[in-house]
Parts: C-alpha cells; sequence; structure tokens
C-alpha cells in the first residue's frame, strides 16, 4: 500500500518522473480532479518584511491563556 501512494504522490507532483506507470497515474488523478493547477510563482517576502510580521503576530493574548480563560 505504501509503495502504491508513493507511486501516486511521485506521479502527481514530481513533473520529471517519466514513463508509462508514470503517465497513467496522472492523467487518472487528472481526471478524479485530484490534481492542483499549477499558478503564477510566487516569491518570498523580503526577510526584514517576514520578521516584522513575526514580531507583530507574537504580540497580544496568547491563545493557550484564552483557552484556559475559557475553561
Amino acid at each position: 500500500m505504501n509503495d502504491y501512494v508513493t507511486a501516486v504522490l511521485d506521479a502527481a507532483t514530481n513533473p520529471r518522473l517519466a514513463g508509462d506507470e508514470a503517465e497513467r497515474l496522472r492523467e487518472r488523478l487528472d481526471q478524479a480532479g485530484l490534481l492542483a493547477e499549477s499558478g503564477e510563482r510566487r516569491s518570498r517576502p523580503p526577510r526584514e518584511e517576514a520578521a516584522r510580521a513575526r514580531r507583530r503576530a507574537g504580540r497580544g493574548t496568547a491563545l493557550s491563556e484564552i483557552v484556559s480563560e475559557d475553561r
């Protein structure tokens, strides 16, 4: 079972994977609507911007505190 799942995931995600079995699997996944369409490539935000967002996200009341207070 693990070999089959690995083959399915490889066929769905690895465009360099060539071969008849991989093509058949990819086609079946596509027909079932299980393949995601590739969108436009995105780039990472600048490090400074990510660091600022991380700092802002770390402020305020912690989720664990909210959960424990509501119990």
